[in-house]
């Protein structure tokens, strides 16, 4: 499963696919940091097509959501369900990262800011 990048017009959307496991992290992370080093205003992670996700997956996202917070990008995750959703409910990011059912909604937001 490899990353996808997308751009909008208000956002970067990086999509994944499948397993997100260690095989994923690599490839992930450096698009991840590639955001950080462009000082993206607005990414959205899609997990809309994910069927798993394991910890160094999860370490990638709160390293982007601590990068966020200290430089007032908006972040968002998308489309958890199932044993992703069950997952990201276990290691507790719900508490403090911003998840959204769709691409679509974070899209159309105004402001991801602070929202959970």
């Amino acid at each position: 499963m490899k990353p996808i990048l997308r751009t909008h017009p208000n956002a970067v959307v990086i999509e994944l696919e499948g397993d997100a496991d260690l095989s994923t992290v690599p490839e992930f992370q450096r698009l991840v940091r590639e955001q950080m080093k462009a000082k993206t205003g607005r990414l959205i992670i899609d997990f809309t097509k994910v069927t798993f996700v394991n910890t160094p997956v999860w370490a990638v996202v709160v390293e982007y959501f601590q990068h966020a917070s200290g430089v007032e990008s908006e972040f968002a995750l998308v489309g958890m369900t199932g044993r992703v959703e069950a997952s990201f409910k276990i290691v507790r990011l719900g508490d403090f990262i911003l998840h959204l059912p769709t691409v679509e909604e974070a899209l159309n937001a105004p402001d991801l800011k602070n929202k959970r």
